[in-house]
């Protein structure tokens, strides 16, 4: 453990103990989920974004015929696409479940 350089006043028995309880572990917590909700909100979009492209292609192949390079592109979106969706789907929805989850800790302790 990396030395801060700030000491701490001894407790009852002489030793330093730990630090008091705070709500930073909670508030990191809180923070690194939006930072991760920011994340895959991105992700997501990006992804759809490019199912979308690779539908207007798909459309710009039927109407003017395809070509190695319309193939491979269209090819490409959908493979990038799926790969950035999948992990952010299933993020997005571990927000949401951990969301719910302390939304009704929170309505239990009110009601206690």
């Amino acid at each position: 453990m990396a030395d801060t350089g700030k000491t701490r006043d001894p407790g009852p028995d002489g030793s330093q103990g730990t630090a008091p309880p705070t709500d930073h572990g909670f508030d990191d917590v809180l923070a690194r989920r939006a930072r991760l909700k920011r994340i895959t909100s991105l992700g997501q979009r990006t992804g759809y974004g490019l199912y979308l492209m690779s539908l207007v292609l798909g459309a710009v192949g039927i109407r003017w015929g395809y070509t190695p390079l319309l193939s491979t592109l269209i090819a490409v979106a959908l493979v990038v696409g799926s790969m950035l969706l999948a992990p952010t789907i299933i993020m997005s929805h571990g927000i949401k479940a951990a969301e719910r989850e302390e939304r009704r800790a929170a309505a239990a302790a009110s009601t206690e």
